[in-house]
């Protein structure tokens, strides 16, 4: 009579269901770390490539205007590109203090703009690194190219 019952059952036992979710945790476990990990650096990414686009847009502005923009919101009006005030993480992007000062243009000055990172605290390194470290600031220099942190 026990092996007809067993013949008649449907469904999984206690210990296969627990086995199963046991599996679909660890699972989990690996996955979402790298996850977390490909959203950073893309964040990252993002602001890198805003930070270089609006960089070489304040320079053409610069070059046909011969005067700096004072925000990127006159880059935008004027279209010199569409790059938002806010970076990846919801602050506003850094300017290079010549370019808040507007007025005429000047020779070999380091124009230059960035976010200040996942930290929320990085600054334009200073002097200048390539790599401003877990949490940094990510940007770009006309005159020393990118940096970016992690």
């Amino acid at each position: 009579m026990s092996q007809d019952l067993r013949k008649r059952r449907k469904g999984f036992t206690l210990i296969e269901l627990l086995i199963g979710v046991a599996i679909v945790g660890l699972l989990a476990m690996i996955a979402i770390p790298n996850v977390m990990k490909a959203n950073r650096k893309a964040r990252y990414g993002r602001a890198a490539a805003d930070s270089k686009t609006a960089t070489t847009s304040a320079v053409t502005y610069v070059l046909d205007r011969n005067m700096y923009p004072t925000s990127l919101a006159v880059l935008r009006a004027n279209a010199y590109g569409s790059i938002g005030d806010i970076d990846p993480w919801k602050s506003p992007y850094e300017l290079a203090p010549i370019l808040l000062g507007g007025g005429p243009a000047l020779s070999g000055q380091d124009i230059y703009v960035f976010s200040k990172g996942a930290s929320g605290a990085g600054v334009y390194p200073s002097p200048f690194v390539a790599y401003s470290g877990p949490g940094g600031s990510v940007g770009y220099s006309s005159i020393y190219g990118a940096w970016t942190g992690e």
